[in-house]
């Protein structure tokens, strides 16, 4: 009787052993588990909120500091003319001097004439290579004749910089269409600028003026610079030029990308502000040169944010280029005047 009691309580003490162990194996198992086997909603390949982070502990009272790369900020280059306007010019005037001499007497301003009185720049008497610049612009009856003032001087830097000439004579020169034909001969200016917000007045007379002064070589540039001067503008040319109508200039053209010219517009006249009417620059023709340039984009407005923290660089640059191209085309093309 006590053996068998024996034998039964060894017995049950084995199967407690057993169950321990078995109880223990999977505690641990239950233990090293997560570490093992990946658990959804668990998953950073970088620990959150620290970027490229090695899921480390962060130590009480440490600060990590996140650097960020650097802005590299390069100064736009802007592209000056290789050779200056006189350079490119000089073989095309040695031979046309023979003829030129013949036509007129005095040979004023042709490179190794006889004549020695001075030529303002743009006199269809002779060559505006090396002279004087004067900038001239139209004061008429209306809003705005001289709005975006400020920006013809940092044009006019630009024109000289870019070889179309070296020097320029004044910076804001007023002339009204009731005096222009005293501006003839020695004084006629190559380019007459003119701008506006409103209506465009002129007696006929005055656009007599203007007519006579485009026909005997002179160029018109205008600049839409806001309000009603678009409708004005077309309306006034049917003044001056009636049953000449205004075509857009394409992109092809000298004037954008001629030979002679110191930059290449690709895209034609820049449009920095949208005013009512704004577009492709428009042309009035006498001839085969472009006698009215009307630029339809505010031009002056960009020529007078030049250095302002807000400007939109690449529009100011491109509006200086255009600028820089209207007024060597109108140095350039006089001598191709008809009648």
């Amino acid at each position: 009787m006590e053996l068998a009691v024996k034998i039964w309580r060894e017995e049950l003490n084995r199967k407690r052993t057993l169950k321990f162990y078995i109880v223990a194996v999977l505690l641990h198992v239950a233990l090293f588990l997560p570490g093992v086997l990946p658990t959804r909603g668990c998953l950073h390949k970088v620990p959150a909120g620290v970027p490229m982070g090695k899921g480390k502990k962060l130590t009480k009272g440490k600060t990590i500091v996140v650097r960020t790369p650097k802005k590299v900020r390069r100064k736009r280059k802007v592209r000056k003319s290789p050779v200056t306007i006189y350079e490119m010019l000089k073989e095309e005037d040695l031979q046309t001097e023979a003829r030129t001499a013949q036509q007129f007497s005095d040979n004023v301003g042709v490179p190794g004439g006889v004549g020695s009185g001075a030529t303002a720049a743009g006199s269809p008497r002779g060559t505006v290579l090396g002279g004087k610049l004067y900038f001239y612009r139209v004061k008429f009856s209306g809003p705005g004749w001289k709005a975006n003032s400020s920006g013809v001087r940092p044009l006019m830097n630009e024109v000289k910089d870019s070889g179309v000439v070296k020097k320029v004579a004044g910076y804001n020169n007023v002339v009204t269409l009731k005096d222009l034909p005293r501006h003839s001969g020695e004084y006629f200016p190559s380019m007459l600028y003119m701008t506006g917000t409103g209506n465009i007045g002129a007696s006929d007379q005055e656009v007599k003026n203007l007519r006579d002064y485009l026909a005997g070589g002179g160029m018109l540039f205008a600049d839409v610079s806001g309000g009603t001067f678009h409708q004005h503008f077309v309306e006034f040319m049917r003044r001056v030029l009636p049953g000449n109508k205004p075509t857009v200039i394409e992109y092809d053209h000298e004037i954008f990308r001629g030979g002679y010219v110191p930059y290449a517009m690709i895209r034609g006249c820049p449009i920095y502000r949208k005013h009512r009417g704004a577009g492709p620059a428009l042309g009035w023709w006498i001839g085969p040169r472009i006698s009215v340039f009307y630029s339809r984009g505010d031009m002056g407005a960009a020529w007078g944010a030049a250095g302002l923290f807000k400007a939109r660089k690449r529009n100011v640059e491109q509006a200086f280029r255009m600028g820089v191209n209207i007024v060597a085309y109108s140095l350039l093309y006089y001598k191709h005047t008809e009648g």
